[in-house]
């Protein structure tokens, strides 16, 4: 009986502690925001902490809708997750895919951006002009397409291309170097993989199709976006973030931000 009431004890006390750290953002008027602050164009920060970047604008327009000031907490992505419960920071900004793995650690505000794939082509081929996700994989079956190891690219080549001859790289200079000696016949990956190909030398003579590929093709290879994390649990501050995140897609802040780094627009419409 005494250990019932004990363990009772405990749990109460736990629920407060949690309550009064969940709320404690808003009493203080100080959001604090993990991010790496080591990933250019997403999170950069310079020798006096300031933080710039993509996130950086997410977190600031956040902070103005909730009408908090930020206060940025900078450290090691790989740590940024398992830092959560440590109370070091109130959210996670940086850029975080929503995964089921990470679910099981912490809870997410709703996916408000994603970094899209492209196919790049040569300009002279006929695959330049296409519509369509369904297109592409018609004109690219038995063709021999490129993407970099370790990403989810080559999971989504192979569910939906099964028929191409995949080719695999290390790095995605090798994989640019062979697309431009005309050994790929494609290749796939990130938007700003190709803003920085197609703007150099070696990149003159190819195009990116235009047909924007993104988690909602497929959740299972290519994930479900970017969202903010919080602690589990932390209802009142997850609807928080949820209605002012919807607000900033709206209203065009979260495209804005994400043209004005990386020059496409990685908005995920709220569904909310």
């Amino acid at each position: 009986m005494h250990v019932k009431n004990a363990l009772r004890s405990i749990c109460v006390s736990g629920l407060v502690l949690a309550a009064a750290t969940s709320a404690a953002w808003a009493e203080d008027g100080v959001l604090r925001v993990g991010t790496e602050g080591d990933a250019p164009q997403f999170s950069m920060a310079d020798a006096n902490g300031n933080v710039t970047g993509f996130d950086a604008d997410i977190a600031n327009g956040l902070c103005a809708e909730l009408k908090v000031k930020c206060k940025f907490v900078v450290q090691t992505f790989s740590s940024l997750v398992p830092s959560m419960d440590s109370d070091r920071f109130d959210v996670i900004i940086s850029g975080l895919g929503i995964t089921d793995e990470r679910k099981k650690k912490i809870d997410y505000s709703i996916p408000y951006a994603t970094t899209p794939q492209y196919f790049v082509v040569s300009k002279d081929s006929p695959s330049v002009g296409l519509k369509s996700l369904a297109e592409i994989q018609k004109a690219l079956a038995g063709k021999t397409i490129g993407v970099v190891n370790g990403t989810t690219y080559a999971q989504f080549i192979k569910k939906h291309i099964p028929t191409a001859d995949l080719k695999t790289y290390d790095a995605t200079t090798q994989q640019n170097s062979d697309l431009a000696a005309g050994r790929l016949d494609a290749a796939f990956g990130d938007s700003p993989t190709w803003v920085d190909f197609l703007s150099s030398p070696e990149g003159a003579n190819f195009a990116r199709i235009d047909v924007k590929v993104t988690g909602a093709d497929d959740h299972e290879t290519l994930g479900y976006g970017m969202g903010v994390g919080l602690r589990k649990g932390n209802t009142e501050l997850k609807a928080k973030l949820d209605g002012a995140l919807c607000d900033m897609i709206n209203s065009g802040k979260v495209k804005a931000a994400s043209e004005n780094w990386f020059k496409d627009d990685y908005t995920i419409a709220c569904n909310k």
